[in-house]
């Protein structure tokens, strides 16, 4: 840290030519200046030589004062030099302050330097370097306002009347909308003070005309917004039909008085009720444009005090929107369009002050590039009622173009010399640092304005202004900005404004040129500053709503794949309950066709077994049995299975005709299945389950099952054969081939037929288990394969991601291409960002 050095008194006890000895081996010092305009901030660095090393100012050090607070320099630049050249200027070489910001407070600080260096304060000379620069307030805000159309151009749809600013999120354009109003032409200039201070009075006066109502008595009980402008018109805000306040704006003409514009039936009713209380009847041309509008304040002014008409006046609105010419002004030349807002006063003990308090906050809440001027009297500039609007100020400071807050002293008029010189109380002149406190006397300005002869619609001002002449033609004349206190010392003289002696004497000239300075010198570096905060944070909307909308998009995607996993889960499961049907009873159906097939062959079994043994060889026992079971078998399979089986309405065909059936109504089931649920898969995956149900809709190609009865073993027991070879050794041969005959006739029937076991359990024949159970069962396994590959077909095509539908999909891909939408939009809009982000930044001077 740099200390502050001590006063040079101090210095001398060493001794003087020691010390000028010491001085003039020391190099150069230098102090650091920065101020950013663009954010009424300042700050200082401070180094032992021009080419030091640069540090903070010690903490305590005086300069501290003038950091971490906006300011004004031009208002502190004398203060701040001073201080330099009294605490840091120690050698003889002198001091250079190195000065970064706008060349217009680099000109000032030339002459505030040379001014504080001719008073020799210092050891050594003071100089002073530009290191520092920004752009003009004038280049900043053209090039916003290029960006700004840029922006709007890109962002059309998310602005008012906008796709998605009516259907989606309203933010970016609101916040893009704001911008317009931040950087408008119009300049907020917000007059506020206690009440009968004299605020409608000033207004009055600096536009030049009798247009508010100004009495001893508090008259103002509106917020009134008064507005430069080429032709005269009044604005009012009254409830409709719902109670909702509504704006409706009146043309003012001096043979119709107030005349509702845009067709405005309500605002039509409200323009003759008001003629009526205001005494302005059709054709009376003798009532001028500013007497009908202040009439019509007057009676809004009254509200529900009115005597006669309390219950119509008393809905209107707080808010008064007030456009007429500014006669005689210095404002009228300045480029900006000057609002100007007169509030009612905030400490009136007589009167609710609630509702009016609640109007001037939100009034001033409103603001974006404000300029606040405190309107007091001399007795008042100090107490309570004071502080607590300084305070209210304060709280709204961010709103306001201007750190500091313009100083109005009025009713001077009524002071003597010796109360004008009086010093302003410590409170009200220290106030943000330095404030410029200006004395005036509103109703002397406006008579000088108005001219000889003028006729007055204020009695009270007749006569005030007739009191103010005569003083100022005797040994009691005063010229008021003598005493206006300014920080920096910048004044402006009488053939600099331009005006005559006596208005100049009014105090009210150097107001005006107050505004229109504050207008040329910090109104647009705040229109720059709050233009790009407006523009960026729409960005930054932009970018917070891409943000906002990829999280929405992903968590509906998740909720999407939930929705689908749970709806494929479901159709599976329902998929999986669905089984082809096959007839258990099949094949005991199709059996009953062909009992008389088996009965007729049974019948002639006996002849058939006759013969086969006719022609069998009978020598070798074993080998004989052998041989009558195969031929046994080959007869009944020739005779009895292949004939029922194969014919041309044999079992096979009803077999398969049957399995036909049982394939067809398991599609037609898969078929309703996936009609059913058709509302659950998207436009693809219909189409997949089309073809899908179209390809397994052919009946399956059965492979060829056929009926084979099995071979025969031992028809009857040995003991049987036994008894046939003893019968055939004892020459009984026919008895032994009777006997044979028979046995195995009964037992290969009873084995065609089938028995009941010993448990009473009914044992299928060979002949129902060759023809039908056996072939019904295998081809029952073949269906069954096609029926499980047609529904693992449909499962394969349910597995698929865009088949199924989560009833979320235009809902995602709305969300999908407004992201995709932002994104594009923000992209374009990229290089306006980053020139945006550096455009107030600090130039740097090679």
């Amino acid at each position: 840290m740099i200390r502050e050095r001590n006063p040079v008194p101090g210095m001398l006890s060493t001794g003087i030519h020691g010390f000028l000895r010491r001085g003039w081996n020391m190099a150069k010092k230098a102090v650091r200046i920065k101020y950013d305009p663009f954010a009424c901030n300042v700050s200082f660095r401070i180094a032992q030589s021009v080419g030091g090393s640069w540090q903070e100012p010690s903490e305590g050090a005086a300069l501290l004062k003038f950091t971490n607070r906006p300011i004004l320099l031009s208002n502190c630049i004398f203060g701040i030099v001073t201080i330099i050249n009294e605490k840091y200027n120690s050698v003889m070489d002198g001091l250079e302050i190195q000065f970064s910001g706008p060349n217009d407070d680099f000109a000032l600080l030339e002459q505030v330097i040379k001014k504080v260096d001719d008073q020799q304060n210092g050891v050594g000379p003071l100089s002073c370097r530009l290191i520092g620069t920004y752009h003009t307030a004038e280049d900043a805000l053209e090039t916003i306002r290029r960006d700004y159309a840029t922006i709007k151009h890109e962002f059309m749809p998310y602005l008012p009347g906008g796709d998605y600013y009516e259907h989606t999120s309203n933010q970016i354009g609101d916040q893009i909308v704001r911008f317009e109003d931040t950087i408008s032409d119009a300049v907020p200039v917000c007059v506020v003070g206690n009440y009968s201070v004299g605020k409608s009075a000033l207004i009055n006066s600096l536009i030049g005309e009798e247009i508010l109502p100004s009495q001893v008595n508090p008259s103002t009980a509106k917020n009134v917004k008064v507005v430069r402008s080429s032709t005269y018109s009044v604005a009012v805000y009254y409830p409709d039909d719902n109670g909702d306040l509504k704006l409706h704006r009146f043309g003012v003409e001096p043979s119709l008085g107030l005349v509702a514009q845009d067709s405005d039936e309500h605002g039509s009713e409200i323009a003759a009720k008001l003629n009526e209380f205001i005494g302005c009847v059709r054709g009376d041309e003798d009532k001028r444009e500013v007497e009908i509008a202040r009439a019509v304040l007057d009676k809004l002014n009254q509200g529900k005090n009115a005597e006669l008409s309390g219950e119509f006046l008393g809905k209107f609105g707080s808010n008064v929107i007030l456009e007429m010419p500014f006669a005689d002004s210095i404002l009228e030349k300045t480029d900006s369009r000057i609002v100007f807002f007169d509030t009612p006063g905030s400490d009136n003990a007589e009167v609710n002050q609630k509702e009016h308090k609640e109007a001037l906050e939100l009034l001033l809440g409103d603001q974006t590039n404000a300029l606040p001027i405190l309107v007091t009297s001399r007795d008042r500039a100090a107490g309570d009622g004071t502080e607590a609007i300084m305070h209210m100020l304060d709280e709204h400071a961010n709103n306001f173009s201007s750190p500091s807050c313009l100083i109005v002293i009025s009713k001077c008029d009524r002071l003597a010399k010796a109360q004008l010189r009086e010093p302003v109380s410590a409170l009200t002149k220290n106030w943000h640092g330095k404030s410029i406190v200006l004395f005036v006397t509103p109703i002397g300005a406006l008579g000088v304005r108005k001219g000889e002869d003028a006729d007055w619609l204020d009695e009270s001002y007749s006569e005030f202004y007739e009191d103010w002449k005569r003083k100022q033609s005797g040994a009691h004349k005063v010229s008021l900005p003598e005493y206006n206190v300014y920080p920096c010392d910048r004044r402006v003289s009488m053939d600099e404004l331009g005006v005559s002696q006596e208005l100049y004497d009014t105090g009210i000239p150097s107001l005006e040129y107050e505004i229109q300075y504050y207008v040329e010198h910090y109104s647009k570096y705040k229109k720059c500053e709050r233009g790009r905060k407006d523009l960026l944070g729409a960005l930054a909307v932009a970018e917070s709503e891409l943000a906002e909308q990829k999280q929405q998009c992903t968590d509906k995607k998740q909720e999407a794949e939930r929705r689908k996993l749970e709806t494929r889960n479901a159709l599976l499961k329902e998929l999986d309950e669905i089984d082809i049907f096959i007839d258990p009873n099949l094949a005991s159906n199709i059996a009953t066709y062909f009992e008389d097939d088996l009965n007729s062959y049974c019948s002639k079994l006996k002849d058939a077994l006759y013969e086969i043994y006719d022609s069998s060889d009978r020598e070798n026992l074993q080998d004989f049995d052998d041989a009558i079971n195969e031929h046994i078998r080959h007869h009944c399979q020739v005779n009895l299975i292949d004939k029922v089986y194969l014919a041309a309405n044999g079992a096979k065909a009803k077999i398969l005709a049957s399995m036909a059936g049982f394939a067809e109504g398991y599609a037609r089931t898969l078929q309703t299945y996936v009609e059913k649920n058709r509302s659950h898969f998207s436009e693809i995956g219909r189409k997949q389950l089309r073809e899908c149900l179209e390809h397994n809709s052919a009946l399956p190609e059965f492979t060829e099952v056929k009926s084979v009865l099995e071979g025969i073993q031992a028809l009857f027991e040995k003991f049987a054969l036994v008894g046939h070879t003893w019968r055939m050794i004892t020459k009984k041969e026919d008895e032994a081939r009777e006997r044979l005959v028979c046995a195995k006739a009964k037992a290969f029937e009873q084995r065609l037929r089938g028995y009941d076991d010993v448990f009473g359990k009914n044992k299928p024949g060979a002949f129902f288990t060759t023809v039908f159970a056996k072939p019904v069962d295998q081809y029952a396994q073949q269906l069954r394969i096609w029926a499980d590959e047609y529904k693992q077909y449909i499962k394969d095509q349910l597995d698929t991601d865009s088949v199924i539908l989560s009833n979320m999909e235009d809902e995602i891909a709305s969300l999908d291409a407004k992201v995709d939408d932002l994104k594009t939009r923000l992209s374009k809009v990229e290089d306006v960002r980053t020139e945006l982000t550096s455009l107030l930044d600090e130039v740097a001077i090679d």
